[in-house]
């Protein structure tokens, strides 16, 4: 689905330094892959993404989230994805990141409608770092890059 947004990512987009202070990270230097196949969904996270200064790539189908993943993933920190868009078709997202040794750092945290357990296990089982239930809230999503520092996608500059 083609929305009028681009991907702009600038020549030193992998600089993976991030700076903190008094604890709080610099939000702005944070590179996030939303995937949404709800356009209105989308761009409610997409806001709440922008509020908190996160630098936000929006797209709209597994197709698309590979493609991006694909060009782009090397300056990708987090992804923030559907549920279902993680779980169905053979869990395509997370079998293109897992082997991938530029990729497989990238948290993935999916998206739930409902606190459904038995999407929620298998999810993490498939290999997401997290979930989150909507509607989010920009508290939830601020906490966001915690999942980097767990997983060592970046050098935190204290």
């Amino acid at each position: 689905m083609d929305t009028g947004e681009s991907i702009i990512v600038s020549e030193n987009c992998c600089n993976r330094d991030h700076v903190m202070t008094n604890d709080v990270m610099d939000l702005s230097s944070v590179r996030v892959l939303l995937c949404d196949t709800d356009v209105e969904s989308c761009q409610e996270v997409l806001a709440l993404l922008k509020k908190c200064c996160y630098q936000v790539t929006p797209v709209y189908s597994a197709a698309d989230a590979l493609d991006a993943l694909n060009s782009h993933g090397h300056c990708i920190e987090i992804t923030l994805t559907e549920a279902s868009l993680l779980i169905s078709n053979g869990a395509k997202i997370f079998n293109f990141i897992k082997p991938d040794i530029n990729l497989k750092h990238i948290p993935v945290i999916m998206m739930l409608d409902e606190d459904e357990i038995r999407l929620v296990l298998k999810g993490l089982m498939l290999g997401a770092t997290d979930y989150l239930v909507k509607p989010l809230s920009s508290n939830e999503l601020m906490k966001l890059w915690t999942h980097m520092k767990r997983k060592g996608s970046s050098q935190l500059v204290y």
